[in-house]
């Protein structure tokens, strides 16, 4: 069984899918890590700016992604991504880096080879898969579809904290420009913006708590394995 979360950043589409796959003994594919971490590898190993993110080279996307230094791993309810053998997971949740990512997504040869990436890690496998266009363009198909959103301010507030435990300080203003900048550039890029999956089901994670929201995911989904 293939279950999708889809949402905007901040959404809480982590949280849930993590939550879900150790209820439900699945595999976790946190599809944010990929684009990070192949964000991650370019900046730092192919010495990759913001404006070279903009205009990415397909042979070094393939370099990285076909050359087996590039590893993603879900092991005792965590998700990893390895490079030549270094966790570079620590690295992924820069609130900087995430911006390269979000640059870096908006390719379509970059989102071709992410996708391709994916659907190799779920074959023969029961997943649950989170992103911005996990059940509309990468597994269309799948049996269970959520659509997880939530408040820009609550999604800030998130972020701050997030960050702030990183060592980053943000004000919620510059956390609500961060939020709705990238919400802009998810929604409006040409290729495979992020929408509500036909067939999602919407969940507010402002409106509800986490506990609240993983009983209600799981009920729908344990409702579908029987069928």
């Amino acid at each position: 069984m293939i279950v999708t979360i889809d949402g905007p950043s901040g959404s809480g589409k982590s949280t849930l899918a993590l939550a879900l796959a150790r209820h439900l003994n699945f595999f976790c594919l946190n599809s944010g890590y990929l684009y990070r971490g192949l964000a991650y590898v370019l900046k730092t190993f192919y010495g990759y700016d913001e404006n070279k993110m903009r205009s990415p080279n397909l042979a070094d996307i393939q370099a990285c992604l076909q050359s087996g230094n590039f590893l993603y791993e879900y092991e005792f309810g965590l998700t990893k991504i390895y490079w030549s053998g270094d966790d570079i997971t620590m690295y992924l949740k820069d609130a900087r880096l995430a911006q390269l990512a979000a640059i870096l997504a908006q390719h379509e040869i970059v989102r071709s080879e992410i996708r391709k990436f994916e659907r190799a890690l779920a074959v023969n496998k029961d997943v649950i898969v989170e992103g911005r266009s996990c059940g509309s363009v990468v597994f269309p198909d799948a049996q269970v579809k959520f659509y997880l959103d939530a408040s820009s301010d609550v999604r800030a507030q998130r972020l701050q904290v997030d960050q702030r435990r990183r060592g980053t300080i943000l004000s919620h203003h510059q956390a609500v420009e961060l939020i709705e900048k990238r919400d802009a550039m998810d929604r409006e890029r040409a290729v495979e913006p992020l929408i509500k999956p036909d067939g999602a089901i919407v969940l507010d994670s402002s409106l509800d708590s986490r506990e609240q929201m993983i009983q209600k995911a799981l009920e729908y989904i344990k409702e579908a394995l029987k069928k």
